[in-house]
């Protein structure tokens, strides 16, 4: 399972309508996620940063982690947003030995 971290600024009226009618946004993210085959590890607001909402989130691959966004992003709940896709040592440890392969085959540009 691949693992994404979901930056998001919300729009001015999705605030809105959150403040008058305190809707759970972390109970909505983590449906969306998990119908669409992932799961929600964190759900959290940052102070004084350029966007005000983080998720990690684990899902099956691309295509199911954007399912699980895009309806947020069509309804407009979301002013900008970025996404970063994130690996663990176990992804590392498994390019070792094709980074060594892929490195007995590799040439540097010359100068």
């Amino acid at each position: 399972m691949a693992m994404y971290m979901l930056m998001a600024k919300y729009s001015a009226a999705a605030l809105k309508d959150i403040e008058k009618t305190g809707s759970d946004r972390e109970v909505m993210a983590r449906t969306a996620i998990e119908t669409a085959g992932g799961k929600l590890h964190g759900f959290y607001g940052m102070f004084g940063q350029e966007y005000g909402l983080v998720m990690i989130v684990e899902a099956p691959g691309h295509a199911e982690y954007i399912a699980a966004i895009m309806p947020a992003i069509n309804s407009g709940t979301f002013e900008s947003y970025k996404t970063v896709p994130l690996y663990t040592w176990d992804d590392i440890a498994k390019a070792i030995p094709i980074a060594k392969q892929v490195s007995k085959l590799y040439q540097p540009p010359m100068a």
